[in-house]
Protein backbone atom coordinates (compact mmCIF):
# COMPACT_ATOMS: atom_id res chain seq x y z
CA UNK A 1 0.00 0.00 0.00
CA UNK A 2 1.20 3.51 -0.65
CA UNK A 3 -0.75 5.24 1.43
CA UNK A 4 1.87 6.02 4.25
CA UNK A 5 3.77 8.05 1.14
CA UNK A 6 1.04 9.81 -0.52
CA UNK A 7 0.03 11.27 3.12
CA UNK A 8 3.88 12.56 3.01
CA UNK A 9 3.46 14.10 -0.34
CA UNK A 10 0.14 16.10 0.32
CA UNK A 11 2.58 17.14 3.67
CA UNK A 12 4.91 19.06 1.65
CA UNK A 13 2.74 20.28 -1.48
CA UNK A 14 0.69 22.61 1.53
CA UNK A 15 3.71 24.82 1.29
CA UNK A 16 1.87 26.47 -1.96
CA UNK A 17 -0.83 27.73 0.39
CA UNK A 18 0.97 29.31 3.01
CA UNK A 19 -0.96 32.25 4.55
CA UNK A 20 -0.85 35.44 2.89
CA UNK A 21 -0.36 38.47 4.59
CA UNK A 22 -2.14 41.76 5.30
CA UNK A 23 0.36 43.51 3.04
CA UNK A 24 -1.26 42.31 0.38
CA UNK A 25 -4.73 44.45 1.12
CA UNK A 26 -5.93 47.02 -1.61
CA UNK A 27 -7.88 49.97 -0.18
CA UNK A 28 -9.20 52.26 -2.67
CA UNK A 29 -8.49 55.84 -1.83
CA UNK A 30 -6.44 59.15 -2.88
CA UNK A 31 -3.36 60.79 -1.94
CA UNK A 32 -3.02 64.24 -2.48
CA UNK A 33 0.14 66.02 -2.39
CA UNK A 34 1.26 69.55 -2.29
CA UNK A 35 5.04 71.18 -2.84
CA UNK A 36 5.84 74.77 -3.39
CA UNK A 37 8.91 75.29 -4.93
CA UNK A 38 11.39 77.88 -5.45
CA UNK A 39 14.11 79.91 -7.49
CA UNK A 40 17.74 78.74 -6.67
CA UNK A 41 19.73 80.75 -8.78
CA UNK A 42 16.88 82.96 -10.92
CA UNK A 43 19.50 82.73 -14.02
CA UNK A 44 17.68 80.62 -16.23
CA UNK A 45 14.36 81.20 -18.24
CA UNK A 46 12.95 77.80 -18.80
CA UNK A 47 11.78 75.87 -16.09
CA UNK A 48 10.58 72.34 -16.05
CA UNK A 49 9.05 70.42 -12.80
CA UNK A 50 8.40 66.14 -12.62
CA UNK A 51 6.63 64.46 -9.47
CA UNK A 52 6.79 60.44 -8.88
CA UNK A 53 6.11 57.88 -6.76
CA UNK A 54 8.03 54.84 -5.22
CA UNK A 55 7.37 52.13 -2.66
CA UNK A 56 8.97 52.78 0.89
CA UNK A 57 12.45 50.96 -0.37
CA UNK A 58 12.67 53.17 -3.76
CA UNK A 59 11.16 50.82 -6.69
CA UNK A 60 9.73 52.94 -9.12
CA UNK A 61 5.65 53.10 -9.78
CA UNK A 62 4.71 55.82 -11.80
CA UNK A 63 5.12 59.69 -13.05
CA UNK A 64 2.79 61.44 -11.67
CA UNK A 65 2.99 65.25 -12.66
CA UNK A 66 5.24 66.74 -15.74
CA UNK A 67 5.52 70.31 -16.27
CA UNK A 68 6.95 71.28 -19.14
CA UNK A 69 6.57 69.67 -22.60
CA UNK A 70 8.66 71.33 -25.16
CA UNK A 71 11.80 68.54 -24.93
CA UNK A 72 10.66 65.04 -25.38
CA UNK A 73 10.77 62.43 -22.58
CA UNK A 74 14.23 61.21 -23.00
CA UNK A 75 15.89 64.39 -24.30
CA UNK A 76 19.15 65.38 -22.20
CA UNK A 77 17.00 68.43 -20.62
CA UNK A 78 15.15 65.75 -19.07
CA UNK A 79 18.11 62.94 -18.35
CA UNK A 80 20.50 65.62 -17.38
CA UNK A 81 18.53 67.98 -15.10
CA UNK A 82 16.17 65.78 -13.50
CA UNK A 83 18.80 62.59 -13.25
CA UNK A 84 17.35 61.37 -10.05
CA UNK A 85 14.10 60.54 -11.35
CA UNK A 86 15.26 59.78 -14.96
CA UNK A 87 17.29 56.99 -13.01
CA UNK A 88 14.13 56.23 -10.45
CA UNK A 89 11.92 54.95 -13.90
CA UNK A 90 14.65 53.12 -15.10
CA UNK A 91 16.85 55.36 -17.19
CA UNK A 92 15.75 56.36 -21.27
CA UNK A 93 14.36 52.79 -21.39
CA UNK A 94 12.16 53.45 -18.70
CA UNK A 95 8.44 53.88 -18.13
CA UNK A 96 7.18 56.88 -19.81
CA UNK A 97 3.48 56.81 -18.83
CA UNK A 98 2.49 60.21 -17.15
CA UNK A 99 -0.91 60.62 -15.27
CA UNK A 100 -1.06 64.42 -16.02
CA UNK A 101 0.88 67.07 -17.83
CA UNK A 102 0.53 71.01 -17.08
CA UNK A 103 1.63 73.67 -19.29
CA UNK A 104 4.70 73.49 -21.52
CA UNK A 105 7.71 74.67 -20.02
CA UNK A 106 7.33 77.64 -18.16
CA UNK A 107 9.35 80.67 -17.62
CA UNK A 108 8.81 81.23 -13.57
CA UNK A 109 8.48 79.68 -10.66
CA UNK A 110 5.05 81.03 -10.08
CA UNK A 111 1.40 79.91 -11.36
CA UNK A 112 1.43 76.22 -13.07
CA UNK A 113 4.97 75.49 -11.68
CA UNK A 114 4.34 76.16 -8.05
CA UNK A 115 3.22 75.23 -5.96
CA UNK A 116 2.90 71.47 -7.68
CA UNK A 117 -0.53 69.75 -6.55
CA UNK A 118 -1.36 66.45 -7.80
CA UNK A 119 -3.42 64.00 -6.61
CA UNK A 120 -3.09 60.17 -7.25
CA UNK A 121 -5.62 57.14 -7.19
CA UNK A 122 -3.02 54.45 -6.46
CA UNK A 123 -3.33 52.81 -9.27
CA UNK A 124 0.31 52.13 -11.20
CA UNK A 125 0.90 51.88 -14.96
CA UNK A 126 -1.48 48.97 -15.41
CA UNK A 127 -4.26 50.55 -13.79
CA UNK A 128 -4.15 47.96 -11.01
CA UNK A 129 -4.47 49.37 -7.67
CA UNK A 130 -1.78 48.65 -5.48
CA UNK A 131 -1.44 47.58 -2.24
CA UNK A 132 -1.77 48.91 1.52
CA UNK A 133 1.61 49.65 2.46
CA UNK A 134 4.51 52.78 3.07
CA UNK A 135 5.09 55.06 0.06
CA UNK A 136 7.05 58.22 -0.99
CA UNK A 137 6.05 60.89 -3.28
CA UNK A 138 9.17 62.72 -4.92
CA UNK A 139 9.42 66.06 -6.71
CA UNK A 140 12.73 67.87 -8.88
CA UNK A 141 12.33 71.17 -10.77
CA UNK A 142 15.32 72.16 -12.69
CA UNK A 143 15.73 75.08 -15.26
CA UNK A 144 18.79 75.19 -17.91
CA UNK A 145 21.87 75.04 -15.73
CA UNK A 146 22.83 71.88 -14.24
CA UNK A 147 20.54 69.15 -12.38
CA UNK A 148 18.26 70.73 -10.16
CA UNK A 149 16.93 70.32 -6.49
CA UNK A 150 14.92 67.21 -5.47
CA UNK A 151 12.89 66.08 -2.28
CA UNK A 152 16.01 64.25 -1.17
CA UNK A 153 14.39 61.37 1.01
CA UNK A 154 11.14 61.72 -0.71
CA UNK A 155 7.91 62.47 0.87
CA UNK A 156 6.63 59.13 2.98
CA UNK A 157 3.33 58.22 3.92
CA UNK A 158 1.45 55.18 4.39
CA UNK A 159 -1.75 54.00 2.12
CA UNK A 160 -4.09 52.02 4.50
CA UNK A 161 -7.61 51.61 6.22
CA UNK A 162 -7.02 54.87 8.33
CA UNK A 163 -6.68 58.50 6.80
CA UNK A 164 -4.25 60.37 7.42
CA UNK A 165 -2.27 63.94 6.66
CA UNK A 166 1.11 64.40 6.70
CA UNK A 167 3.67 67.63 6.82
CA UNK A 168 7.29 67.64 6.08
CA UNK A 169 10.14 69.56 7.16
CA UNK A 170 11.11 72.73 4.44
CA UNK A 171 14.23 71.53 2.38
CA UNK A 172 16.33 74.84 2.17
CA UNK A 173 14.85 77.42 0.51
CA UNK A 174 13.86 74.44 -2.33
CA UNK A 175 10.80 72.82 -0.77
CA UNK A 176 8.10 74.27 1.56
CA UNK A 177 4.63 73.77 3.10
CA UNK A 178 5.38 70.07 1.70
CA UNK A 179 2.24 68.14 2.73
CA UNK A 180 0.49 64.90 1.66
CA UNK A 181 -3.02 63.84 2.49
CA UNK A 182 -4.41 60.15 2.48
CA UNK A 183 -7.92 59.91 2.05
CA UNK A 184 -9.16 56.11 2.18
CA UNK A 185 -12.81 55.77 -0.21
CA UNK A 186 -13.47 52.17 0.93
CA UNK A 187 -12.61 49.28 2.99
CA UNK A 188 -9.72 47.00 2.08
CA UNK A 189 -10.21 44.49 -0.32
CA UNK A 190 -8.04 41.62 0.84
CA UNK A 191 -7.25 38.42 -1.20
CA UNK A 192 -8.10 35.18 0.02
CA UNK A 193 -6.22 32.95 2.25
CA UNK A 194 -6.72 28.93 2.71
CA UNK A 195 -8.12 28.36 6.40
CA UNK A 196 -9.38 24.39 5.72
CA UNK A 197 -7.12 21.91 5.96
CA UNK A 198 -6.44 19.62 3.11
CA UNK A 199 -9.12 17.15 1.77
CA UNK A 200 -8.64 13.31 3.37
CA UNK A 201 -5.89 11.81 1.50
CA UNK A 202 -7.50 8.13 1.13
CA UNK A 203 -11.48 7.54 -0.21
CA UNK A 204 -13.24 3.96 -1.40
CA UNK A 205 -14.56 3.35 -4.58
CA UNK A 206 -18.71 3.52 -4.08
CA UNK A 207 -17.93 5.17 -0.52
CA UNK A 208 -19.36 8.79 -0.01
CA UNK A 209 -16.76 11.62 0.23
CA UNK A 210 -16.92 14.65 1.49
CA UNK A 211 -14.60 17.68 2.07
CA UNK A 212 -15.29 21.30 2.95
CA UNK A 213 -13.27 24.10 1.86
CA UNK A 214 -12.65 27.65 3.34
CA UNK A 215 -10.77 30.91 3.14
CA UNK A 216 -10.68 34.25 4.63
CA UNK A 217 -10.61 37.57 2.63
CA UNK A 218 -12.82 39.74 1.05
CA UNK A 219 -16.59 38.49 0.08
CA UNK A 220 -17.28 36.68 -2.19
CA UNK A 221 -14.68 33.94 -2.24
CA UNK A 222 -15.71 31.23 -5.22
CA UNK A 223 -14.00 28.02 -4.82
CA UNK A 224 -12.85 26.04 -8.44
CA UNK A 225 -10.90 22.66 -8.20
CA UNK A 226 -8.78 20.52 -10.92
CA UNK A 227 -7.79 17.04 -10.52
CA UNK A 228 -11.11 15.62 -8.21
CA UNK A 229 -11.71 11.79 -8.17
CA UNK A 230 -13.87 11.11 -10.60
CA UNK A 231 -17.17 11.23 -9.29
CA UNK A 232 -16.57 14.37 -6.75
CA UNK A 233 -17.10 17.72 -7.58
CA UNK A 234 -17.22 20.75 -6.10
CA UNK A 235 -19.39 23.87 -5.22
CA UNK A 236 -18.22 27.62 -5.46
CA UNK A 237 -19.00 27.47 -1.48
CA UNK A 238 -16.36 24.95 -1.42
CA UNK A 239 -18.00 22.05 -0.87
CA UNK A 240 -16.74 18.66 -2.19
CA UNK A 241 -18.50 15.53 -2.24
CA UNK A 242 -19.74 12.77 -4.23
CA UNK A 243 -18.92 8.74 -4.97
CA UNK A 244 -15.29 7.91 -6.30
CA UNK A 245 -15.72 5.96 -8.88
CA UNK A 246 -11.95 4.73 -10.42
CA UNK A 247 -9.31 3.36 -7.72
CA UNK A 248 -6.65 5.56 -8.18
CA UNK A 249 -4.17 7.81 -7.49
CA UNK A 250 -5.72 11.71 -7.93
CA UNK A 251 -3.52 15.04 -7.91
CA UNK A 252 -5.11 18.20 -7.79
CA UNK A 253 -5.44 22.03 -6.90
CA UNK A 254 -8.08 23.64 -5.05
CA UNK A 255 -7.84 27.79 -5.91
CA UNK A 256 -10.07 29.75 -3.73
CA UNK A 257 -10.70 33.40 -5.76
CA UNK A 258 -12.85 37.01 -4.88
CA UNK A 259 -11.31 39.29 -7.66
CA UNK A 260 -8.10 40.51 -5.44
CA UNK A 261 -5.06 39.21 -6.59
CA UNK A 262 -3.10 36.64 -5.76
CA UNK A 263 -5.48 33.67 -5.14
CA UNK A 264 -5.21 31.17 -2.92
CA UNK A 265 -3.94 27.60 -4.40
CA UNK A 266 -3.97 24.69 -2.24
CA UNK A 267 -2.47 21.18 -3.44
CA UNK A 268 -3.70 17.83 -2.64
CA UNK A 269 -3.88 14.20 -3.51
CA UNK A 270 -6.29 11.12 -2.50
CA UNK A 271 -5.74 7.61 -3.13
CA UNK A 272 -9.20 5.62 -4.15
CA UNK A 273 -8.70 2.29 -2.65
CA UNK A 274 -10.83 -0.37 -4.60
CA UNK A 275 -12.84 -2.65 -1.90
CA UNK A 276 -14.00 -6.01 -3.74
CA UNK A 277 -17.65 -6.92 -3.46
CA UNK A 278 -19.19 -10.33 -2.99
CA UNK A 279 -22.33 -12.01 -2.95
CA UNK A 280 -21.85 -14.42 -0.11
CA UNK A 281 -24.60 -16.20 0.22
CA UNK A 282 -28.14 -17.09 -1.52
CA UNK A 283 -31.62 -18.38 0.19
CA UNK A 284 -34.84 -19.38 -0.48
CA UNK A 285 -37.57 -18.04 1.03
CA UNK A 286 -41.45 -19.38 1.33
CA UNK A 287 -40.32 -20.21 -2.29
CA UNK A 288 -40.82 -17.05 -3.96
CA UNK A 289 -38.04 -14.68 -2.04
CA UNK A 290 -34.21 -14.84 -3.12
CA UNK A 291 -32.19 -13.43 -0.28
CA UNK A 292 -28.36 -12.37 -0.85
CA UNK A 293 -26.06 -11.77 1.27
CA UNK A 294 -22.68 -10.25 1.03
CA UNK A 295 -19.67 -7.91 1.66
CA UNK A 296 -18.35 -4.68 0.40
CA UNK A 297 -16.85 -1.24 1.56
CA UNK A 298 -18.28 -0.28 4.65
CA UNK A 299 -20.61 2.75 4.17
CA UNK A 300 -20.42 2.16 0.22
CA UNK A 301 -23.33 2.07 -2.57
CA UNK A 302 -24.11 -0.73 -4.34
CA UNK A 303 -26.61 -1.70 -6.82
CA UNK A 304 -28.00 -5.19 -7.23
CA UNK A 305 -28.95 -6.06 -11.12
CA UNK A 306 -30.57 -9.23 -12.50
CA UNK A 307 -31.03 -10.90 -16.04
CA UNK A 308 -32.69 -14.15 -17.07
CA UNK A 309 -29.77 -14.15 -19.94
CA UNK A 310 -26.06 -14.52 -18.35
CA UNK A 311 -24.75 -13.45 -21.55
CA UNK A 312 -26.63 -10.04 -21.33
CA UNK A 313 -24.37 -7.26 -21.27
CA UNK A 314 -24.07 -5.75 -17.98
CA UNK A 315 -25.49 -2.24 -19.23
CA UNK A 316 -28.53 -3.81 -20.05
CA UNK A 317 -29.10 -5.67 -16.83
CA UNK A 318 -32.23 -4.41 -14.93
CA UNK A 319 -31.51 -2.84 -11.76
CA UNK A 320 -33.35 -4.06 -8.98
CA UNK A 321 -32.28 -2.07 -5.98
CA UNK A 322 -29.37 0.57 -4.68
CA UNK A 323 -28.50 0.95 -1.05
CA UNK A 324 -25.72 0.83 1.18
CA UNK A 325 -23.09 -1.46 2.79
CA UNK A 326 -23.79 -1.63 6.83
CA UNK A 327 -21.01 0.07 9.06
CA UNK A 328 -19.54 -3.63 9.04
CA UNK A 329 -19.33 -3.50 4.97
CA UNK A 330 -22.15 -5.87 4.87
CA UNK A 331 -25.63 -6.01 3.02
CA UNK A 332 -28.79 -8.40 2.76
CA UNK A 333 -31.19 -7.79 -0.16
CA UNK A 334 -34.73 -9.86 -0.76
CA UNK A 335 -35.65 -10.45 -3.81
CA UNK A 336 -39.04 -11.61 -4.78
CA UNK A 337 -39.19 -13.86 -7.99
CA UNK A 338 -41.84 -15.45 -10.25
CA UNK A 339 -42.34 -18.93 -10.48
CA UNK A 340 -42.47 -18.43 -14.30
CA UNK A 341 -39.32 -17.72 -14.58
CA UNK A 342 -37.15 -20.79 -14.84
CA UNK A 343 -33.69 -18.97 -14.20
CA UNK A 344 -32.13 -16.03 -13.11
CA UNK A 345 -28.42 -14.25 -12.68
CA UNK A 346 -27.80 -11.69 -10.41
CA UNK A 347 -24.75 -8.93 -11.07
CA UNK A 348 -23.67 -7.03 -7.54
CA UNK A 349 -22.26 -3.53 -8.86
CA UNK A 350 -20.08 -1.06 -6.73
CA UNK A 351 -21.20 1.72 -6.75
Amino acid sequence: MMKTTIKLLVALMLGVSLPLTASFAQTEGAATMAVTISDYNGAGTEHWTVAWVTTESGIFIKTLWKQGTKYAFNSSQWTTHTPQWNSARGGTSGSTVVDGYTSATATSYTGTNSPVILTWNCRDTNNVLVADGNYKLWVQYAENSGAGPYTTNGLFWTKGPSSATNNYASLGANFTNMRVAWVPTSTPQVPPTMTSTLPPVTGTVGVPYSHTCAAIGTAPITFTAIGLPDGLTITSAGAISGIPLVATNFSGTITASNGVLPNAVQAFSIMIDQVPASISSILWNNGTNVVMSGRGPAGGVYTMLASTNVATPAAQWQPLATNFFDSGGNFRLTNTVSSLLRQRYYLLRVP
